[in-house]
């Protein structure tokens, strides 16, 4: 393998600066691409390498996330997809931002149940474990549409009401501990009624096991109940120094406004920390990393490096880019304009392997246009297996002999 500009990392102990052997494998489609990537992981693991010394990567996960999950499930592997979290479509956030709302509101005379939709169940009450039925709390929301009852109004309206007993204590501890809480919060009002809130929302909602669902879903439910309370108390943090500094007054339209605004800029990403899940990340979260085995997806062409994008005519960035002195004229090349950023991005990728890198491409893409390699690997020296990938599709266990040779003898133990 070529040596590569890399990332700087710890020398090895040993002395040895050489590159990991490098093999490329070929799909005809990205699908089939996809299918290669996830057996020869798998076909690792049947060797005896640990699931977390694996890892897959591609400059953009979007075009491979499904298509690696489906293979992952044909062979029996679990995948923790690390990916931008959207904190805003997860569960547990909404369930937060639902309570902040709902406090915010009682001032007005319609009284939000959105709450009781998501899950709420009353903190601290071990009698009452699960959230109320999703057909009682829509009931609740399409009677409440257009209505202006005050909250001792909705009381008397559940009390007597047709539910079970069950079902009305319910409803009735969330009417008593929406109206019990501060109408002025302080920052410690964040913890004692938000955040309780939420420990009996893990408690009575959050799933322990993925079920009949991909096992990423199950990851990015948890992953957002974890970065909503992070992100709770970022906010209670803030909104306590906004307090200090007299610049608002005390309000849950605050909070409410702080935690969407934290949601938004700091959504954090999602990952499910096991060993025994093979990590699928994008290049650009590679940099620095040292794992045994990389498999790198995508390398055609077309696609890595990206396309560039810009309003700006090719020939005007390029004269741009060959100005001397471009701050003289107030005109800077922008990064977007050349495959710079994405090939740090390969290098990163490509530098992380220290016992193996495995590349792969697909030949056509879906209207049957040939794909060009990536000219990224011509930075490499790389074994092409052209014979044998249909049987490494067909059983993991057959791995290309160039890729078995990089495999411990003490894994096929």
């Amino acid at each position: 393998m070529a040596m590569i500009d890399q990332p700087s990392k710890t020398p090895p102990t040993d002395g040895s600066t050489s590159d990991p052997p490098a093999v490329e494998l070929v799909g005809q489609t990205r699908h089939t691409e996809a299918r290669i990537a996830i057996a020869t992981a798998a076909g690792l693991v049947e060797h005896g390498i640990s699931p977390s010394d694996i890892v897959i990567t591609a400059v953009d996960l979007d075009p491979y996330e499904d298509l690696l999950e489906r293979a992952a499930r044909r062979y029996g592997l679990t995948l923790a997809v690390w990916t931008p979290l959207n904190l805003k479509r997860t569960a547990p956030y909404q369930f937060a931002a639902s309570l902040v709302a709902a406090l915010d509101a009682r001032s007005e005379e319609s009284i939000p149940i959105e709450p009781l939709r998501l899950g709420w169940v009353p903190p601290q009450n071990p009698s009452v474990s699960e959230p109320l039925p999703a057909g009682i709390s829509e009931q609740l929301i399409d009677h409440n549409q257009g209505s202006t009852r005050t909250l001792s109004d909705w009381t008397r309206q559940i009390a007597d009401s047709e539910l079970n007993e069950a079902h009305k204590r319910h409803v009735i501890a969330y009417l008593n501990w929406l109206g019990k809480q501060p109408q002025q919060p302080s920052p410690d009002a964040v913890s004692e009624t938000i955040v309780s809130a939420m420990e009996g929302y893990e408690t009575a909602v959050l799933p322990s096991q993925a079920g009949l669902k991909p096992v990423s879903e199950l990851a990015n439910t948890l992953r957002g109940f974890d970065r909503t309370v992070e992100l709770l108390e970022t906010a209670k943090q803030r909104y306590a120094k906004w307090l200090d500094y007299g610049r608002v007054d005390r309000s849950w339209v605050i909070l409410d406004e702080l935690l969407d605004s934290f949601a938004t800029t700091l959504p954090g990403r999602r990952e499910l920390p096991t060993a025994a899940a093979i990590d699928v990340k994008e290049a650009n979260d590679m940099w620095a990393l040292t794992v045994p085995y990389v498999i790198i997806v995508g390398l055609v062409d077309a696609e890595w490096p990206r396309s560039i994008e810009s309003a700006i005519p090719a020939a005007s960035r390029a004269a741009i880019g060959h100005t001397e002195t471009p701050h003289s004229s107030g005109l800077r090349p922008h990064s977007s304009w050349t495959p710079a950023r994405d090939r740090d991005h390969f290098v990163s990728a490509a530098s992380a392997a220290s016992e193996l890198l495995v590349t792969t491409r697909f030949g056509t893409d879906a209207d049957g246009v040939d794909q060009h390699p990536s000219r990224f690997l011509e930075a490499i020296e790389t074994t092409q297996v052209t014979e044998g990938v249909d049987d490494l599709i067909a059983d993991p266990i057959l791995l290309p002999d160039a890729i078995t040779d990089c495999v411990p003898s003490e894994a096929h133990l």
